[in-house]
């Protein structure tokens, strides 16, 4: 997989069961189309959705991966949790608590 100046690949991982993918996105892609993708690549469990975590952060659906420094310069893949996002799908997030519902501002 080659990627542009731009272009941030990213390994996400479903918690229920370990299952990943590798998603190749510009780094100004926003969250929320960054799910819209999982939604078909690798679906959750749950029909109500998951949240994404990163560094221990709940993603935020309005945020672009570089916001999260999600972009092609950041450390090398060696450094634990550099781009591998991991999918929480083990519960029905009601929409209240969902990170799309629940954002707040930093």
């Amino acid at each position: 997989m080659t990627t542009s100046v731009d272009q941030v690949k990213l390994t996400i991982t479903r918690k229920s069961d370990d299952e990943f993918i590798v998603i190749l996105l510009h780094e100004m892609a926003t969250i929320g189309e960054l799910k819209t993708k999982l939604r078909t690549s690798l679906p959750p469990k749950f029909t109500r959705g998951c949240r994404l975590i990163f560094n221990g952060k709940i993603l935020q659906s309005k945020r672009t991966l570089k916001h999260y420094g999600l972009t092609n310069n950041q450390a090398p893949p060696h450094v634990l949790g550099n781009s591998n996002i991991l999918m929480d799908d083990t519960k029905n997030w009601k929409s209240d608590s969902s990170s799309s519902s629940s954002e707040q501002s930093d």
